[in-house]
């Protein structure tokens, strides 16, 4: 290996330890600077879920973006972001997260400069499945994990695959797009599947969802306030999927982001910069983001696994919301992982959800 590379490599772990953003954050880094290595994710078998798509239209992304340069520098835009997402206090970080939006997801080709994004599964069929389990990957809305690798898409896929489930990871919009956009992807990713069960031989009964990080904040938002709604923008038109049952089962939220109060400048990934500037709308989307405060009763069988070491998400909200639940009726399945910080591999819950999502499936 060269002598630069070694360097660089050391730099990155460094960066990393010091700035308490863990294993996932080190993930990223890596990514970022190409050292990464590995598979990435199969986007040859792609299929798109929506025909014409909610909430696109042929604008710039770059004019909404707050970018502070195209040609800004990658693994410090990176380190920027992971640290600019994290805080229980206001910071302006719009230009950070969009900086790095830019270079990591539209500068790659992941996605468009346009908000003409065409969000999509990626199936993983297992034959005579015991049930359907949509994959949503993590990356504080400002990219997705699976992006460039397997993390917290394909490798989850497979395990899934081993345990007898068919596993559809989904790619769903993020940064620029704003709520509910990402979460009606969520929406439809259900719709879809099961609108299209006999195609991919899967009961339309049995469709779990499990989510990572920005991804688990996704399923505790969908089945707390998107499952049973239509939140389409006003000029789209409904076809046939949106009129399918929109209901799941067996939501698993890993290491998730159950309330924006310990990253409240991630608000800036998800909503309107002028309305997260204002200090008394902020306070109102923190509430409207804070999971606990929306806790749909038909959700009744949930499964979390979470660390006690997380630094970017925070202890307290995960356990403020386990404990909200359990009150209200709701039964959750946890996992405590000691030592546990964000990103913690699939080994420290594996067993226990795969033994969760059996009864479940049932």
């Amino acid at each position: 290996m060269k002598r630069w590379k070694k360097i660089l490599i050391g730099l990155v772990i460094t960066i990393s330890l010091l700035g308490g953003i863990g294993y996932l954050g080190l993930q990223v880094m890596m990514k970022s600077v190409g050292m990464a290595g590995g598979d990435v994710a199969d986007y040859d078998k792609r299929i798109g879920i929506w025909d014409s798509v909610a909430g696109n239209s042929k604008k710039s992304k770059l004019d909404d973006m707050a970018i502070k340069s195209p040609n800004a520098n990658f693994i410090l835009s990176t380190f920027q972001f992971l640290q600019g997402i994290v805080g229980k206090d206001y910071q302006d970080n719009e230009e950070k997260i969009d900086t790095f939006t830019y270079l990591f997801e539209i500068k790659q080709g992941f996605e468009k400069e346009t908000y003409e994004d065409a969000p999509y599964l990626i199936p993983y069929l297992q034959e005579n499945s015991r049930g359907a389990v949509i994959v949503i990957p993590g990356g504080g809305f400002g990219y997705k994990s699976m992006d460039g690798s397997t993390s917290e898409g394909k490798d989850i896929a497979m395990e899934l695959n081993k345990a007898g489930y068919s596993a559809f990871v989904l790619h769903y919009r993020s940064n620029p797009y704003e709520y509910p956009i990402p979460q009606i992807d969520v929406q439809r990713a259900v719709r879809f599947l099961r609108y299209h069960a006999e195609d991919y031989q899967i009961s339309p009964d049995k469709i779990g969802l499990i989510g990572f990080s920005a991804g688990g904040n996704q399923v505790g938002t969908y089945i707390n306030m998107i499952m049973g709604k239509d939140l389409f923008p006003h000029d789209y038109q409904k076809d046939d999927i949106d009129a399918v049952d929109d209901n799941v089962i067996a939501p698993a939220m890993i290491y998730p982001a159950l309330s924006y109060k310990n990253n409240v400048p991630m608000l800036f990934a998800m909503f309107n910069d002028e309305e997260v500037r204002d200090e008394r709308k902020r306070e109102d989307l923190l509430e409207l983001t804070d999971l606990k405060n929306h806790l749909n009763p038909k959700a009744k069988q949930q499964f979390i696994a979470y660390g006690d070491d997380d630094q970017m998400v925070g202890l307290k909200e995960t356990e403020d919301y386990i404990k909200t639940a359990r009150e209200n009726g709701i039964d959750v399945t946890d996992v405590l992982v000691k030592g546990g910080q964000h990103g913690f591999a699939y080994d420290n819950y594996g067993k226990d959800y795969i033994k969760w999502l059996n009864d479940e499936m049932q």
